[in-house]
């Protein structure tokens, strides 16, 4: 595979040109990392980062060379570099060029931004900075760009629902609630709403085909009857699940309650045998 072809395929971008693929020694670190030089084709230079069109040049041009982190190759890191030049449009202002292997503002690469985001949605935040290389405050900064630019709820992400899962849950000191329902299959949250209830609930089914909705084999959720209402007016074949936490939660609570009872009863009959051995005053 020629230099060219592999880049452009890590980039999964092809209207590029490599110019360079260098092997450097970082001095502070002492780490060895890759480094590709590229060149974007010029009908793709000078676009507007908010909008996407093709903008004026803006300033002095010269060796406005940037680099973004990409993912690693091995254990080495990886980084992309090309010019980064400013551009001027009237109504965005004056911002720098667009490039298509990386959000706004950004110096990390999409593929990068993301690994890091979906990690951080699984994992705690230190093991994910220290799997990535990365301070601790990058990996917030990395979630935050993902979540401002890319959709949370992409068209197509109700098809091929078989098992699914409702909860709600309470936030901002537990003033406001909001309800989501998850793709067990592949653990994704597919769907989440201001609000609880049957009227939150109902808008999430409403979005939903006839065939997608008949196609929804099992229901896992906590006791709630508005989401057993729901699901029996919505989802006729559907299997109607308690979920283990509420089961392991109630069954925690009960076995409190009769340790608690038990408790109380034997204190009660060893006082009242004590008193029974008192001899009469």
């Amino acid at each position: 595979m020629r230099i060219q072809q592999f880049i452009s395929t890590v980039l999964g971008y092809d209207k590029i040109k490599v110019k360079g693929f260098d092997i450097e020694t970082e001095s502070y670190h002492s780490d060895t990392i890759f480094v590709a030089s590229v060149e974007l084709y010029k009908s793709e230079q000078y676009k507007c980062p908010v909008c996407g069109a093709k903008c004026g040049k803006y300033g002095y041009q010269r060796n406005r060379l940037k680099r973004w982190r990409s993912l690693d190759l091995g254990k080495n890191r990886f980084y992309i570099e090309a010019e980064a030049p400013r551009c001027v449009r009237p109504e965005h202002g004056v911002k720098t060029a667009k490039v298509p292997w990386a959000f706004p503002d950004s110096d990390y690469t999409y593929a990068f931004d993301m690994q890091v985001a979906y990690s951080a949605a699984m994992l705690p935040t230190n093991f994910v900075a220290r799997k990535y290389r990365v301070k601790w405050g990058t990996v917030g900064n990395c979630v935050k760009r993902v979540q401002a630019n890319v959709p949370l709820f992409k068209p197509g992400n109700f098809k091929n629902l078989r098992k699914i899962a409702i909860d709600e849950t309470s936030y901002k000191k537990g003033y406001k609630y909001i309800t989501t329902v998850q793709n067990l299959e592949t653990g994704e949250i597919v769907w989440a709403h201001d609000g609880l209830g049957d009227e939150a609930l109902k808008l999430f089914f409403e979005q939903l085909t006839d065939g997608e909705r008949k196609g929804i084999e099992y229901v896992v959720a906590d006791g709630a009857q508005w989401i057993t209402r729901q699901v029996e007016r919505c989802c006729p074949n559907a299997v109607r699940c308690v979920d283990p936490f509420h089961v392991v939660g109630w069954a925690t609570e009960a076995l409190d309650n009769t340790r608690k009872r038990i408790a109380t009863d034997a204190k009660k009959t060893i006082c009242a045998l004590e008193k029974s051995r008192k001899p009469n005053a």
